[in-house]
């Protein structure tokens, strides 16, 4: 009975408090009123075109356009809240009233620049980007701008896994392209490749990457104006442009892709969709990349060329690093060995992703690119070609 007494006392003792710190935790006043936040990036130039200012230490961008992303909240369907505001003479922007939250940061200046050769002025635009977790009151943080890529086009999604099921299906890959900007762009000759998957000692030395496939939009490159996409518009290039449900339940139907990865050397069929060609006369396979690592490009197509020879007689292409305008690495392992230079993509999308899991990677937000894809892109459990995402 005694011993009882006291596990009761215990037990009651412990009730009380419990229960006394459930009510504080209820009566709690908040700390601050959410959506009140003031945010401040400091915005330094990194390309060499802008001279550091002695007493602040670092190249500031005045008049930088910035433009802040919510991940969370959204002003309509498929548009993420944003707000925009302008730098000072310091390079400072400053957003007031920002709710806490995740959210991307872009920044991006037209600056005039002295053609040599002709001594006539041209511009060149300078950009950065950068994730920030807004936490505080008052939060700042800095973003870094170096001269921007010469293309607007970039890859914005892509499938590769296979979807979830045990016949090693994993024929509706495929890779959705972006343009991220205003103003409508050509798609006439660019160049999609397959990397090498292989890792190369001298690939941040070298003025190329390598790469086993290359499959090329028809028209001519740069000069082309037959094949447009439009301003924010996404196009999704189908490895088969069918409805691969009718095979494995689980499978991706790509009927409405917008074009088709297509090998006239061997025997595949031709669905209704327009080509993106293969142009590899000793490739013999459709454009499929691996299921666990690989790295896709996107050139101009104005340059490529044939390298290595592999020890089984398989031709190797060199891409030109200089018409380069996107490439994405992947890789389930975050400690893979590069096989793609940190010039083009500093990091790894798609980790922790393993075959047939349905699974694929997309931008943070479209045309998000800090050239380093373990921070440009997070993972989705349902592919979305075409940003079909829903809200």
């Amino acid at each position: 009975m005694f011993r009882f007494r006291i596990f009761s006392l215990v037990a009651l003792t412990i009730g009380i408090i419990s229960l006394l710190q459930m009510n504080a935790c209820v009566k709690q006043e908040p700390t601050q009123v959410d959506g009140r936040n003031v945010l401040k990036i400091v915005i330094k130039d990194h390309s060499g075109l802008l001279e550091t200012n002695d007493s602040l230490h670092y190249a500031p961008v005045p008049g930088a356009k910035a433009i802040l992303k919510s991940k969370y909240y959204y002003q309509a369907p498929n548009q993420p809240a944003t707000f925009t505001t302008v730098a000072d003479s310091n390079g400072i922007a400053e957003f007031k009233n920002i709710p806490l939250g995740d959210y991307t940061i872009s920044v991006e200046k037209k600056i005039p620049v002295l053609v040599k050769d002709t001594g006539d002025m041209d511009t060149v635009t300078v950009r950065g980007s950068q994730i920030l977790n807004i936490l505080d009151v008052e939060t700042i943080d800095t973003v870094k701008t170096e001269l921007a890529k010469a293309s607007d086009i970039v890859i914005n999604e892509l499938y590769y896994c296979g979807p979830e099921n045990k016949a090693h299906y994993f024929y509706d890959q495929f890779v959705e392209l972006y343009n991220n900007s205003d103003s409508t762009r050509y798609l006439d000759g660019l160049i999609i490749c397959r990397g090498l998957q292989k890792h190369k000692p001298n690939m941040d030395s070298v003025d190329y990457v390598q790469v086993i496939y290359i499959y090329q939009f028809p028209g001519v490159p740069k000069t082309g104006r037959d094949y447009p996409i439009f301003p924010h518009q996404f196009v999704v290039i189908a490895q088969d442009a069918i409805d691969h449900s009718q095979f494995v339940d689980t499978a991706l139907d790509l009927s409405n892709a917008d074009w088709e990865f297509y090998n006239p050397y061997y025997s595949e069929v031709d669905n209704p969709a327009p080509n993106v060609t293969n142009v590899i006369p000793d490739n013999s396979t459709d454009f499929m990349i691996n299921l666990v690592h690989n790295d896709v490009i996107l050139a101009d197509g104005t340059d490529y060329y044939p390298g290595e020879v592999s020890d089984h007689g398989y031709q190797y292409y060199h891409i030109p690093i200089n018409t380069i305008l996107d490439g994405v690495e992947y890789s389930a392992n975050p400690n893979s060995q590069k096989e793609l230079t940190v010039r083009v993509d500093a990091g790894f999308a798609g980790v922790g992703i393993s075959k047939y899991s349905g699974k694929s990677v997309e931008r943070r937000t479209p045309g998000f690119d800090t050239n380093n894809s373990s921070l440009d892109f997070i993972v989705l459990d349902h592919p979305t070609p075409g940003y079909s995402h829903e809200y």
